[in-house]
C-alpha cells in the first residue's frame, strides 16, 4: 500500500480553498463536503481510508490500489482547479465542445421514406413580397403603431409616409408609455432619428421602392442582452447595469444592413431570468397589475403596447414563449442553430436561441428571414433554408395532437382545422429518457458563464441566480456529459415524431423542445373568453427542425381565421 499523501507542505490549501477545489471537480454535497474538508483538516492526509469514506459520491466500491490512486492524485486535482479559477475567461468564450443538433436531426431522417425538403431561400421574396399588396391609405397615429410590417413597408415605399415620421411616432408612445411598463433600459431617441433620416435619404435617391429591403425605415426594440456599441448592454443586473460590450451583436448588425431603426434597448429579467430587472418589474400591458414575464420581457411587453414594429428576444427555456402567451403577441423561438447568438449575453450556450417577436406572423417571417445565415462567429449556426410565403392549403396539413389539455383559443384553432379538413394525429410525446432530471443542463452552463464574476462578489444582486450559482458548484462534470449524452437520442427521438406532422398545437413541451432544440410559434389570435378584461387569445404551434416557414405559415392562416381581438392594451 502506498504512503498517505500529506497535504500539511502546502499551506495554500485552506478550508475555503479545499472548499472551491472540491466543488469545481464536482465532488459530492455541500455537507460532505465540508465533513471531508474537516477529516483533511484534522489528519493533514490524503489517505485510502479518506477515501474509502467517499466512495459513495461516485457509486463505486474501490480497490486498495485504486484507493491509492486516487489519493495520489487529489492535491494535483485541487491545485488544477485553482489554476483553473484563476484564468481569466470572458463571457463570450463558448465552450470547446459545441452542440450541434443538426446531425442528429438529420439521422432521424435517414429513414424517411419522404425526408421533409429543408430547401429554398427567402431573401429576395422578402424583399418584394409586400409590393402585391394595395397601397393602403395611411392609418391614424393610435392605429399605425399596430400596423403590420407590411403596411408600414407599403405607405414607406409609396412615399405617403416616411421613415422619421413613423419612429416619431413610436417615440411619443414610448414618451407617454413606457414608465407605466418599466420596459425601457436605454432610449437611443438621437440614434433612432439619425437612423430613420437616413433610410428616408436612400429612398430618396433611389428611382423606386423595390429595391429596398422590407425592413427598410421600420422601427424595432432590442432586448438588452444584445449588444449594440457603444451604448449599454445591461443585462439586465445590478453588477452590469453600466457594462458596454466591444463587439455589436450578429442580429444587430443584420438588421442595420436591412435598414431597419433600433429605438431602443428595453427589458429583461436578471440575467435572462423573469420580467424583475435593476430598474423594477416590467408590466404586462393588458393587466398593468402584472409582471410580463420573461425573460424577454421587455421585448414582448414593449410590442404589445405598440412602442415598436417589432423586437428580438431570445429563450433558453421559455423567454420567448412564456412572455408572448403572457403579453398576447407573437413570437418565433426558431430551430437551435439557426440565428446567431455572437454579440448576446451567453446563459447556456447549447440552449440558447434568438428570435423575433411581433404582433402579426407574418411579420416574424418578415424578421426572421434577415436573421438566418452564418456569420463565422457563432460555430452552432447552420445554413438552411427558408421559404417565405409558403403555399399550403389548410385541408392537406398533418396537425399533431398530444393529450396535454389545450386552452380556450387552442381548442377553436383545432375546431378550425377539423372544420378545414386537415388531417388530426395523436402524438405521444412521453419518452424513457428522464427529461426533468436534466434541468440542471441550462443551470451548470449558467453557473460556468458567470462563475468569475460570482466569486468576485457573491453579495452582489444576480436576480434569482444567487442559489442556482451555489448549487451548481456541485455538479460532477460527469453528470453534466451523460445529460447531454442522452440528448443526442432524445433529439432523434423528438424529431421522428414530430416529422409525422407538420405542426404540433399546444403541448406541454418546454423543456423537451428546449433540450432537443426544436422550434415553435406562439400567434397571437381570436379572443381570450377566460379573461373578464378584453384581450386576444394565444395558440402554440411546434414543429420538426427548421420548419419555421411552415410553422409561421400556419400562424399567419390562424390570425387570418382568428386575428387577435382587440388588439391594442386599453393603457391609461
Amino acid at each position: 500500500m502506498n504512503s498517505p499523501r500529506s497535504i500539511a507542505s502546502a499551506p495554500c490549501l485552506s478550508r475555503r480553498t479545499l472548499l472551491g477545489s472540491l466543488s469545481a471537480i464536482g465532488i459530492g454535497s455541500l455537507s460532505f463536503q465540508r465533513a471531508l474538508v474537516a477529516q483533511v483538516e484534522e489528519k493533514l492526509v490524503f489517505d485510502e481510508k479518506l477515501i474509502a469514506n467517499a466512495e459513495w459520491i461516485a457509486g463505486l466500491e474501490l480497490t486498495d490500489e485504486e484507493r491509492a490512486i486516487v489519493a495520489s492524485g487529489m492535491e494535483r486535482a485541487l491545485r488544477n482547479a485553482e489554476n483553473l479559477r484563476a484564468t481569466v475567461v470572458d463571457f463570450d468564450t463558448a465552450p470547446a465542445l459545441v452542440f450541434r443538433p443538426d446531425f442528429y436531426y438529420d439521422r432521424a431522417h435517414l429513414a424517411e421514406a419522404k425526408p421533409v425538403s429543408r430547401a429554398g431561400s427567402a431573401v429576395a421574396e422578402v424583399r418584394c413580397g409586400w409590393l402585391a399588396e394595395p397601397q393602403p391609405v395611411v392609418p391614424s397615429e393610435s392605429e399605425l403603431p399596430f400596423a403590420s410590417i407590411a403596411t408600414q413597408a407599403s405607405l414607406l415605399a409609396a412615399r405617403k409616409l416616411s421613415s422619421r415620421e413613423l419612429t416619431q411616432v413610436y417615440l411619443r408612445r414610448i414618451e407617454k408609455h413606457a414608465p407605466s411598463l418599466n420596459c425601457i433600459v436605454t432610449l437611443l431617441e438621437e440614434h433612432a432619428l439619425e437612423q430613420a433620416d437616413a433610410s428616408d435619404r436612400r429612398r430618396a435617391q433611389a428611382r423606386d421602392g423595390a429595391g429596398f429591403n422590407v425592413l427598410e425605415g421600420i422601427p424595432w426594440v432590442a432586448k438588452d442582452l444584445i449588444a449594440v456599441p457603444p451604448w449599454k448592454t445591461t443585462w439586465g443586473a445590478e453588477p452590469f447595469k453600466d457594462q458596454v460590450r466591444t463587439s455589436v451583436a450578429t442580429v444587430a448588425e443584420k438588421l442595420v444592413d436591412a435598414g431597419a431603426v433600433l429605438l431602443a434597448k428595453v427589458t429583461l429579467g436578471a440575467l435572462a431570468m423573469g420580467d424583475q430587472w435593476f430598474g423594477g418589474m416590467t408590466k404586462n400591458p393588458w393587466n398593468l397589475s402584472q409582471g410580463s414575464s420573461g425573460s424577454s420581457a421587455g421585448s414582448a411587453a414593449a410590442v404589445a403596447a405598440g412602442l415598436a414594429t417589432f423586437a428580438l428576444g431570445s429563450e433558453t427555456l421559455g423567454s420567448i414563449v412564456s412572455p408572448t402567451r403572457r403579453c398576447r403577441t407573437s413570437g418565433l423561438r426558431p430551430t437551435f442553430g439557426r440565428v446567431s447568438r455572437a454579440g448576446c449575453m451567453p446563459l447556456a450556450w447549447s440552449m440558447d436561441k434568438i428570435g423575433p417577436i411581433a404582433r402579426y406572423a407574418e411579420d416574424l417571417a418578415y424578421v426572421f428571414a434577415n436573421l438566418v445565415g452564418s456569420d463565422g462567429r457563432d460555430p452552432t449556426l447552420v445554413n438552411r433554408g427558408f421559404q417565405w410565403p409558403r403555399k399550403h392549403p389548410v385541408n392537406s396539413l398533418r396537425i399533431g395532437l398530444t393529450t396535454d389539455p389545450l386552452n380556450a383559443v387552442e381548442q377553436q384553432v383545432l375546431e378550425y382545422f377539423k372544420s378545414s379538413g386537415a388531417e388530426i394525429v395523436e402524438i405521444d410525446l412521453k419518452t424513457e429518457i428522464p427529461i426533468s432530471a436534466m434541468n440542471f443542463v441550462l443551470s451548470t452552463e449558467a453557473a460556468t458563464v458567470f462563475d468569475g464574476t460570482f466569486r468576485q462578489d457573491r453579495g452582489a444582486n444576480y436576480g434569482q441566480w444567487t442559489s442556482t450559482f451555489l448549487r451548481s458548484q456541485f455538479t460532477p462534470a460527469i453528470q453534466y456529459l451523460q445529460a447531454n449524452r442522452l440528448r443526442s437520442p432524445l433529439i432523434v427521438e423528438l424529431e421522428q415524431k414530430l416529422s409525422k406532422v407538420d405542426v404540433l398545437l399546444g403541448g406541454d413541451d418546454l423543456l423537451l423542445t428546449n433540450l432537443t432544440g426544436h422550434p415553435s410559434v406562439v400567434v397571437a389570435c381570436g379572443s381570450d373568453p377566460a379573461n373578464s378584461t378584453p384581450m386576444p387569445g394565444v395558440a402554440k404551434l411546434t414543429a420538426a427542425a427548421y420548419r419555421e416557414d411552415l410553422l409561421l405559415h400556419v400562424a399567419k392562416e390562424i390570425q387570418a381565421v382568428l386575428p387577435p381581438q382587440p388588439m391594442q392594451p386599453a393603457l391609461s
